[in-house]
């Protein structure tokens, strides 16, 4: 068949031979087409959706969390419909089958735009990804054993975490060890980029914690080690991962620092919270860089809120950033998250400032909160000199 021939198919015919779901909406997301493919991903019939809203009851399309995505905030064809602009990326969310099915697809969507350039509707895009899902789910079991928090029964001291993965597979990586009675190791790490790539180099620092699980209370020793392994592992700068690493002394209250090109992070105390920055370049990027730690002394009440760079990037719709100022502007107005529930407080708040129906990143949040008492004994070498023996 010759060139003129084919142009002389109708579009739905061109559509319907895609492998991929295709629909149309107008501007109130009314379906006006609906081709073969999201049939038969779907089950739905053209003619049981054509004339229909897109959220009246037909895909229900959800987030990985489970939150539904077809309100107009967060529905990412209405986004596309009201700013002109389509999406970047695939993005993937889960779609409902006729026959109650959740749906894993990979979605895109774009705005239609008339002669005149004025936005008439929208399409989206979506392919069905369930068998890639599967291989998802079972690498994001295998990366969640690598990440352990302790029990929280010290009644000196608690943490809480909140991992929020882009995708299923994460970049970043964190753990907290109870090494004695007295003496905790942590960590909270994001690897450039996300998705599989990020995710494997991720469940790779895993087992470099545990390899040198012997320095881990001496963090400058133990980051340095970490990074020279890490340089031997990326090639030409493809990656690198940024992290912050610390070992906290009950008995001395005080806490070790060592940071690798980490995002700051926040202390509280007292009622007032301020930012601490910490220098260190960024593992992977240079194998010969000498690291530095940094005492903290702990005084009771005292909260230390980590995260990584995804929760402090993302921007508002005047592309304002949320920066350090929104996440202190959070703990003066709800108080320091010591529990997973505040924090995914927080993180809900986030999403409302953010300009996305989603994260557009990995976000980790680590809180630590020091519980010891004021009448607390201390110890009588000193914080620093306890730690650095």
């Amino acid at each position: 068949m010759d060139a003129a021939a084919i142009r002389q198919y109708l579009a739905s015919q061109i559509l319907d031979s895609l492998n991929d779901g295709v629909y149309v909406t107008d501007l109130d997301r009314s379906i006006v087409y609906w081709n073969q493919a999201a049939e038969r991903i779907t089950g739905w019939r053209a003619e049981e959706v054509v004339g229909r809203s897109c959220h009246d009851n037909v895909l229900c399309h959800t987030d990985k969390a489970s939150n539904s995505l077809c309100g107009k905030e967060h529905c990412p064809l209405h986004r596309a419909i009201v700013t002109g602009v389509g999406s970047s990326a695939p993005v993937l969310i889960f779609a409902h089958g006729r026959d109650g099915r959740k749906i894993p697809v990979q979605i895109s969507v774009s705005p239609i735009h008339d002669e005149q350039g004025v936005v008439i509707g929208g399409v989206e895009i979506f392919r069905d990804v369930s068998l890639w899902m599967r291989d998802q789910e079972r690498a994001r079991t295998i990366q969640a054993l690598s990440m352990r928090m302790p029990p929280n029964d010290n009644p000196l001291l608690s943490f809480a975490v909140q991992y929020l993965p882009h995708d299923i597979l994460g970049g970043d990586f964190y753990t907290v060890e109870r090494l004695n009675q007295d003496c905790y190791a942590f960590c909270i790490v994001d690897v450039m980029g996300h998705g599989t790539a990020a995710g494997l180099y991720a469940m790779h620092l895993h087992s470099l914690w545990e390899a040198n699980r012997r320095i881990l209370d001496r963090p400058a020793s133990f980051v340095g080690q970490l990074n020279k392994s890490f340089c031997q592992l990326v090639r030409d700068g493809e990656s690198f991962a940024a992290g912050l690493f610390g070992y906290i002394d009950l008995r001395a209250e005080a806490v070790a620092l060592c940071a690798a090109g980490s995002p700051s992070f926040l202390l509280t105390r007292q009622g007032q919270t301020r930012k601490i920055t910490l220098a260190g370049l960024p593992l992977g990027l240079s194998h010969d860089h000498l690291y530095e730690m940094t005492f903290l002394p702990l005084k009771p009440g005292d909260g230390l809120l980590l995260f990584t760079d995804g929760a402090v990037e993302i921007t508002d719709q005047q592309q304002a950033m949320f920066g350090n100022n929104g996440m202190s502007d959070l703990i003066d107005a709800h108080g320091f998250p010591e529990t997973e529930e505040n924090l995914a407080g927080f993180l809900e708040k986030m999403l409302r400032f953010s300009n996305h129906p989603s994260f557009p990143d990995d976000i980790t949040m680590l809180a630590i909160r020091y519980l010891g008492h004021p009448d607390q004994q201390k110890y009588s070498g000193g914080s620093q000199e306890r730690l650095r023996s």
